[in-house]
């Protein structure tokens, strides 16, 4: 090989070692970057999360810090607060330990891109007192918006760990914190991202332990319909009510010395119309208590009062006051048949005791298909345009469907009579 060519390759080696130089100063400048701006990100994160948790009309939010989990594609919010501004409450309207946001990988399989929620031992403090200022029932709407630019995809699974819901008055004598504990929910397919053809594809299940009883409750639901399209079955069983002692005595200037309460409520709604029923049932219950009510008459003679009222209306077989409140109608006032409760309590004093569960008979076809006046109240809200009933109309509603179904029994029965006598004459 003669010089000229060695040059030659020498000339080439020197260029080829240069662009080297440079591709690997890019491939190492961009790894920088990568680095930095991975470590800038929580910081980057935090900021913007605080600045959204100032949207919140009346509320200000704050966050600890945000670790960021690049792979699975989720980053974690710790020790989150929001308050009211007013700061004339003492505790957070709400509070968590963790909330962590991240795509829902399982729902790839099915082609849809959609995120999930955990939320690991959060606090909701509903308070009630005489103003609005030291009152924090909810917020409005704008907090939607907020988890909307928190989660760049739709939500499709909710799910909640060691939760604590309180309810406190700090301007009742005694001050009141009612709370239920460990609080488990879970919500699915929020998004339908499994694509499910049914009526009610999403679900909802919530465990909660209240006071050494248990509550629980199964729902599914269309969380697609802009209407509330649901069908649910709560209870509460056998929450021990002196524990409520302090929640009688500021509202209801009496206590007790023992009971046991277990509600079970059933319902379903939808085009804006809701059926149900609540049925409380307290057991074992003794209100007078000797030892501490004897040095006060007054006390003493109207817990006397009650008690006999109680034992009045109890059934005595089982040991149990108890009554079922029945509600349908328009879903922002439905209307509960007073005549119907009272009914149900002397019913449960002195004819059958309320048997202790859900009955099983409400469900989404209760609506629409359960009969002639749910149809007319169905009816009624599609022909709207979906606007809410009037209540003078879905009573009208009610009371004509009523007067119809008697007729048409009346009607039937005369020509029963009719055929009766037609073959006997014959």
């Amino acid at each position: 090989m003669g010089w000229p060519s060695l040059c030659f390759l020498f000339g080439m080696a020197k260029k080829i070692t240069k662009k080297r130089k440079i591709v690997y100063i890019v491939l190492g400048s961009l790894l920088v970057l990568l680095i930095a701006f991975r470590i800038a990100l929580p910081y980057i994160l935090l900021k913007y999360v605080n600045r959204q948790l100032t949207l919140i009309k009346g509320y200000s939010g704050h966050v600890e810090d945000i670790d960021v989990h690049l792979i699975r594609g989720a980053y974690t919010i710790k020790d989150i607060r929001l308050d009211k501004t007013d700061g004339k409450i003492p505790v957070p309207f709400f509070a968590a330990q963790a909330i962590d946001l991240s795509v829902e990988w399982g729902a790839l399989l099915h082609g849809s891109v959609v995120a999930k929620i955990k939320v690991q031992h959060p606090v909701l403090n509903f308070a009630k007192g005489p103003t609005e200022a030291t009152s924090q029932t909810g917020i409005d709407k704008s907090w939607t918006q907020v988890v909307d630019h928190l989660i760049p995809f739709k939500l499709n699974r909710f799910e909640v760990f060691e939760g604590e819901i309180h309810y406190r008055d700090f301007y009742s004598n005694p001050k009141l914190d009612v709370f239920t504990k460990n609080v488990h929910i879970l919500a699915e397919n929020l998004s339908n991202a499994k694509h499910q053809k049914e009526t009610l594809p999403s679900t909802v299940e919530a465990t909660a332990d209240v006071y050494g009883g248990s509550a629980s409750l199964h729902m599914k639901m269309d969380a697609l319909n802009k209407d509330p399209t649901f069908d649910a079955k709560a209870e509460l069983v056998k929450l021990d009510i002196t524990h409520l002692n302090n929640f009688l005595r500021a509202y209801g200037n009496f206590d007790v010395k023992q009971g046991e309460i277990s509600i079970y409520t059933e319902a379903a709604a939808k085009d804006n119309i809701i059926k149900g029923y609540t049925k409380p049932i307290i057991k074992d219950l003794k209100v007078i208590n000797w030892k501490e009510d004897k040095d006060h008459p007054l006390k003493l003679a109207y817990k006397a009062v009650i008690s006999a009222v109680t034992w009045v209306f109890k059934n005595h077989g089982k040991d149990q006051l108890a009554t079922k409140a029945e509600f349908e109608g328009n879903l922002k006032d439905p209307d509960v048949n007073v005549w119907h409760i009272i009914g149900q309590l002397l019913r449960n004093a002195f004819i059958q005791a309320l048997y202790p569960s859900l009955e099983n008979s409400i469900n989404i076809n209760s609506i629409g298909e359960g009969g002639k006046e749910d149809s007319k109240l169905s009816k009624a809200y599609k022909d709207s345009g979906g606007k809410p009933l009037d209540k003078k109309e879905t009573k009208k509603d009610r009371k004509k469907a009523k007067k119809e179904e008697k007729e048409k029994k009346k009607k039937e029965k005369e020509e029963k009579k009719e055929k009766e006598n037609t073959k006997k004459n014959s």
